[in-house]
């Protein structure tokens, strides 16, 4: 590839990539940390009681409760079983879920807003979801862009695949920790970014689809990827959902189950839809379909229709590395902030080429880590508030911008120091607020990680900080010497010289 094609390729894979920087280093961000939105669920509530299993009887004794409770109208009700992947049992319709004991007995109202506002942050920016969600594609899209660019503008893949150079200014090693990086984990990245693409562009290519081939008609198109729903008679009376769990021991013994729905509540074409895992499959899950009246009707054919079908069944577990438990979500944040590394890196180079330039360099450093800031005081704030944790937290950012702007000593290592404070602050609070149960496995398994980071990112602070103090006091030292020597006129230059060499 000649040498015009690389330049060009650089440019391209430079600009886009620093017009976008802030959304892209969100979305990576609440992406790699929304692994564990199970994990997370579980941690805002640490004292609800977990099991892998219920009684006979218990599920539907729970929805008799929560239908007690909530009698209004609503389109659905679910069952999570403590299958799942949450081992906890939830009942809940369109506008309300609780949890309930292994014996069925109804506990308390489900709270996973900073979860949500996680989740919602990674899918649609906390913007309107029909907006947000095709921002975001296009932000998958992009990182597309940005691999296959940063692969051309590669001069010498082969041979740079393991360098690593310290050192120096350190603009080289950032070169290279940002190439390495880039490398080494595109095909990751690239699976994040086109299953990432696709939730939010599904949208426009069945409408394209179906202008091109069903005359326009949508639900065909749909038809082909999603089951219709099963054409049943009429039945009346409440849905026998404890029987058709029941009938899964038989039908799908090995499967485990994942939730049941219960579709059209309360009319006549009203059914029952049980989701179960497929050991040894990517796909989401097989869905076993039941009448009213708990009779099995079929499957909806996920794990055994056309290709094209499994493949979209599969999307979900692929982005969010929800296949091999505990594993593969470990393997996904690794790689997730290799991602989320990359944008922050990638903007390390750029603003090194410019000289760092004071206020934007600031500025960036302030979304990077007060951003982790932010998320920790919204957690927080999730324990006493009760209205818009999405308010909450872009208020924060805003308030760490209009700091950084005020306080020039808001710098790099004092914003990575701030964000291990305010994790520390979160665990000691989430402790307080939680006693025993935040030495739960429900709390440990997130715990454990926020204090390696509190350890890591005060250490790595204060390291950089000394460092910053030193370059500082060499600065004003160089300053001084050239400003006494300058009276001598001829000694300036080389003494200028000299002192700039150590540093370099």
């Amino acid at each position: 590839m000649n040498k015009a094609t690389k330049q060009s390729a650089l440019n391209a894979h430079s600009w886009v990539g620093v017009f976008l920087s802030v959304l892209l280093f969100l979305v990576c961000l609440s992406g790699t940390i929304a692994v564990f939105h199970l994990e997370f669920e579980r941690w805002e509530q640490p004292h609800i009681p977990e099991f892998e299993s219920v009684e006979d009887g218990a599920v539907e004794k729970a929805m008799d409760s929560f239908l007690t409770k909530h009698p209004e109208e609503t389109d659905h009700l679910f069952v999570v079983l403590p299958t799942s992947g949450i081992p906890r049992l939830v009942v809940e319709n369109d506008h309300a879920a609780y949890f309930a004991d292994e014996q069925g007995n109804l506990l308390e109202k489900e709270n996973v807003a900073f979860t949500q506002m996680l989740v919602d942050l990674h899918l649609y920016l906390n913007l309107p979801h029909s907006w947000g969600m095709i921002l975001v594609s296009a932000l998958g899209a992009i990182i597309c862009t940005l691999i296959f660019t940063g692969v051309i503008a590669h001069k010498r893949i082969a041979k740079d695949a393991f360098k690593l150079r310290r050192g120096g200014n350190g603009q080289q090693s950032q070169i290279d920790l940002h190439n390495r990086f880039g490398l080494w984990a595109s095909p990751f990245h690239l699976v994040i970014a086109i299953t990432g693409t696709y939730f939010g562009l599904a949208g426009i290519v069945l409408v394209l689809v179906a202008q091109l081939n069903y005359g326009g008609d949508r639900d065909a198109v749909i038809n082909q990827v999603f089951t219709p729903d099963p054409v049943i008679e009429a039945q009346e009376g409440k849905p026998a959902i404890g029987k058709a769990i029941a009938q899964m021991e038989t039908i799908a013994p090995e499967n485990p189950l994942i939730f049941v729905t219960v579709h059209e509540v309360n009319k006549p074409e009203q059914f029952i839809e049980i989701y179960a895992q497929v050991p040894g499959r990517m796909i989401y899950g097989e869905a076993y379909r039941f009448d009213t009246a708990g009779n099995y009707l079929g499957t909806a054919g996920y794990d055994d229709g056309a290709w094209g079908k499994q493949l979209l069944w599969a999307v979900y577990r692929l982005h969010f590395g929800d296949f091999a438990g505990i594993p593969s979500k470990v393997l996904y944040f690794v790689l997730g902030i290799m991602l989320t590394m990359l944008c922050v890196s990638g903007m390390e180079v750029w603003l090194s080429k410019k000289a760092h330039p004071v206020l934007a360099t600031r500025l960036w450093y302030c979304t990077v880590w007060g951003s982790v800031s932010a998320l920790a005081f919204t957690a927080i704030a999730d324990m006493f508030f009760s209205g818009s944790l999405i308010a909450v937290f872009w208020g924060l950012m805003v308030l760490n911008v209009a700091l950084t702007v005020a306080i020039k000593r808001l710098t790099k290592p004092v914003w990575l120091i701030i964000s291990g404070i305010s994790v520390l602050l979160l665990l000691f609070i989430y402790s307080a607020v939680n006693g025993e149960h935040a030495l739960s496995v429900a709390s440990l398994q997130l715990n454990i990680p926020m204090l390696i980071y509190v350890v890591w990112s005060i250490l790595r602070g204060n390291t950089l900080l000394k460092r910053e103090t030193l370059m500082s006091d060499f600065q004003k030292e160089n300053q001084t010497t050239t400003h006494n020597i300058d009276g001598n006129g001829d000694k300036s230059a080389s003494v200028s010289t000299e002192t700039q060499s150590p540093m370099a």
